[in-house]
């Protein structure tokens, strides 16, 4: 009986084989992307319809964090969507459409369009949706060469005439316009036409300047003769290594005329020029409250040769007590055009304007700190305006500016 059963049962099971339908043969090839940059797995899964997961055991993965550009990864799904164009359009469907229609158009599959837009139910689409869909990237048009266009021009204050001589010889090679007399030419020269041996240079320019004593410096390689409103003050003309040289002239208020003549010969090429007062009279008003806001009037007023005060722990004049106080100095003074660094130093705060433009803002108490901005100036006289308040304990304000 048992034989027969067992008989029975395995020939249903061969008829129920012999009579399933055939599975159908897929007409889709492998799908393989290749990783473009900016790409990683999430964004691919995503795009595919797949998870993760299913592409790292698809390509046997040790790191799913580590794929690189150009790699090739096989996707696993059932049938390969379009290749990504990388470019989509808006499509706003229509009464009437499906999604197969729509792929149809636009040259692509209903896995894209579903892939592309996140639709969970690929048969129910309503009129007026809208829809990304893939469309070719336009081509970009190809950038114009731009015209070269030919080397600024220096500017600045000096008129520099360049001879292809020692001597002065003749009109000059060239004339332009140098922002400061501070040049390395070295062994190549100054260019436009001339060497590295045997020329002469002229600046000359006018600046103002406030009353009082002025040293002038000059670091040369070879001659120099320097002179102010006519007067020589400077004459070494021979050939030297590197030297500076120095002269110290009383300067009253107003434009002054300056000139520098110059020549190499040979080797190394080096001039260096810097003006610096000595003794000028008292450029900087200062005025001092008895609080920490600048409020009201000022209880106190002085005139300063520079704003370099280390009160410590005293009072910073009579009638202004040694805490809790603030003050402000202005003045004004000729700039030669150009890049400067402002070096600020306070306890507590302090507050810096060129003109109307706020290049220090530290409104805070602090320890003694040094705060430093570089800034471009231009030619002629500006306005200095520092602010500074002292809570208690030591009070410093100092402020300095070089050119750069």
């Amino acid at each position: 009986m048992k034989t027969r059963l067992l008989l029975a049962i395995v020939l249903i099971t061969v008829l129920l084989v012999s009579f399933a339908p055939p599975a159908q043969a897929s007409d889709c090839d492998p799908v393989w992307h290749r990783v473009k940059p900016g790409e990683y797995l999430a964004r691919i899964a995503a795009y595919y319809g797949v998870t993760v997961q299913s592409i790292v055991n698809a390509n046997n993965l040790w790191n799913p964090n580590l794929i690189y550009v150009g790699q090739l990864l096989r996707i696993p799904v059932d049938c390969a969507p379009a290749p990504p164009s990388g470019c989509t359009t808006v499509y706003v469907v229509k009464a009437g459409e499906y999604l197969k229609l729509i792929a149809a158009r636009y040259k692509t599959t209903v896995t894209v369009l579903v892939n592309l837009n996140g639709i969970k139910n690929p048969n129910i689409i309503y009129p007026g949706q809208r829809l990304l869909v893939p469309v070719a990237c336009a081509k970009p048009k190809p950038k114009a060469t731009p015209t070269p266009k030919p080397p600024a021009q220096p500017t600045g204050p000096w008129t520099g005439r360049y001879w292809n001589n020692r001597f002065f010889s003749g009109e000059p090679k060239f004339v332009r316009h140098d922002q400061k007399v501070d040049f390395k030419f070295g062994t190549t020269g100054p260019g436009g036409g001339i060497g590295g041996t045997n020329y002469a240079v002229r600046w000359t320019r006018s600046r103002y300047f406030e009353p009082g004593q002025y040293r002038f410096r000059i670091l040369v390689d070879d001659g120099v003769r320097f002179w102010l409103d006519g007067v020589l003050l400077i004459d070494q003309w021979h050939d030297s290594p590197p030297t500076e040289y120095v002269a110290v002239s009383q300067v009253s208020a107003g434009n002054h005329n300056i000139q520098i003549d110059y020549y190499q010969n040979t080797g190394g090429a080096r001039i260096w020029f810097m003006i610096e007062p000595v003794n000028v009279q008292m450029a900087w008003k200062g005025e001092f409250w008895n609080n920490k806001n600048l409020d009201g009037a000022p209880a106190a007023t002085r005139q300063y040769n520079a704003v370099d005060f280390d009160f410590g722990l005293k009072a910073p004049v009579a009638g202004i007590s040694a805490d809790y106080f603030s003050d402000r100095f202005t003045g004004e003074f000729h700039f030669v055009g150009g890049k400067y660094r402002f070096t600020a130093v306070s306890d507590d705060g302090i507050r810096v304007w060129v003109d109307d433009n706020l290049i220090i803002d530290q409104w805070r108490i602090t320890s003694v700190v040094a705060y430093q901005v570089d800034v471009d100036v231009s030619e002629g006289n500006h306005k200095i305006k520092v602010e500074h308040f002292e809570n208690t304990g030591s009070a410093v304000v100092k402020l300095r500016w070089v050119q750069r």
